[in-house]
This record gives structure tokens, sequence and C-alpha cells, in this order.
């Protein structure tokens, strides 16, 4: 017979993310309404795993999911600031535009973390993962100001940051010509 507690705790990670969606969405705290969202979001994992045999990477974590809204906010941010010089470019069409493919090698383990570092590194504007194979980028920065940005691997830290994993301060970088 499956212990549903045991596969429950095995898959702690899934199952606070899904509590927390169900809290966040119902937006009450209600003592039914704790009770029924552990229920359901503890339900919800067990079913996935049984029938689909879907397992989350291992890459999650209790301590991701803790680092995961510190590391929302902080990737918002630096979202930000990329978008505010991007309308500089814009709206001051003589500020250097000089469109430049960069490829640098990432120190992240794992195929989960470079898809999240590739994911951020294109959901932030002026730059887009181009390639990506095994630990080689090819990203295509708009500006200079976007290339230097991406120099200073402050999006690879952060990600390494979210994982518990520690990368170098500075990238060694080949720039193609477009």
């Amino acid at each position: 017979m499956v212990r549903w507690w045991d596969i429950c705790v095995r898959n702690l990670p899934p199952t606070l993310l899904l509590f927390l969606f169900w809290i966040v969405i119902t937006a009450s705290f209600s003592f039914v309404n704790v009770i029924l969202g552990l229920v359901c979001s503890c339900l919800t994992v067990v079913i996935v795993r049984l029938v689909f045999h879907i397992r989350l990477p291992e890459d999650i974590t209790p301590l991701f999911l803790v680092r995961l809204p510190v590391f929302i906010v902080i990737f918002a941010w630096e979202v930000l600031k990329a978008n505010l010089i991007l309308a500089l470019i814009v709206i001051k069409p003589r500020l250097q535009i000089d469109p430049v493919i960069v490829e640098f090698k990432t120190e992240l383990r794992g195929d989960f973390m470079r898809t999240i570092l590739a994911g951020a590194i294109t959901l932030t504007p002026g730059t887009l993962t181009v390639d990506a194979q095994d630990d080689d980028f090819s990203v295509h920065c708009l500006a200079i100001s976007h290339r230097k940005e991406l120099f200073k691997r402050r999006c690879e830290r952060l990600v390494a940051w979210l994982f518990k994993q520690k990368v170098r301060e500075s990238i060694d970088t080949k720039e193609l010509a477009t």
C-alpha cells in the first residue's frame, strides 16, 4: 500500500508551492480554508506523481521556495532598470546601439538552473538567449550597456544564489559580430 504521508513529505516543495498558490487565490486564512488547501495541495501532488510519473527537479528544495520570492523581487528590479535603459535608447536614438552576440560559459550546474538563467536573460529587455548548449550560452545584446550588465554576471549570480551555488564575479567572453 502507498503511504500517502511519505509521498507528501518527499514532495514537500511542490506541495508548499501549491498551498501558497491556494492561499493567494482564496485570500483567506480561515482554519477550514487552510486545512482544505493543504489537503488539496497534497492530493494534487500525489495524483500527479502517481498518474503521470512527473517529478520536480531535485534542485527545488524548501530553501529554494524560501528564496524564490526574494529572487522574483530582485529580478523584477533588474528588469525595470533594463526597461528604463531601453526606453532611453528608443526615445534618444543617438544613444549607441551596438548589437552583438556574446558567448560565455556558465558555471551553473544542471539543466534546470541553466534553463532558469536562459529565461531570465531573455526576459531582461535588450538581451535574448540565442543558444544554450551545456555550459555555452550565446546571448544577443542590443547595446553596450546590456553587454556590460551581462559581463557583470548579475543575473547568473542571482540564479546561483537561488539554488545556493557559488559563481565567479567576472565573465570570460568572446564577441561575435552580428
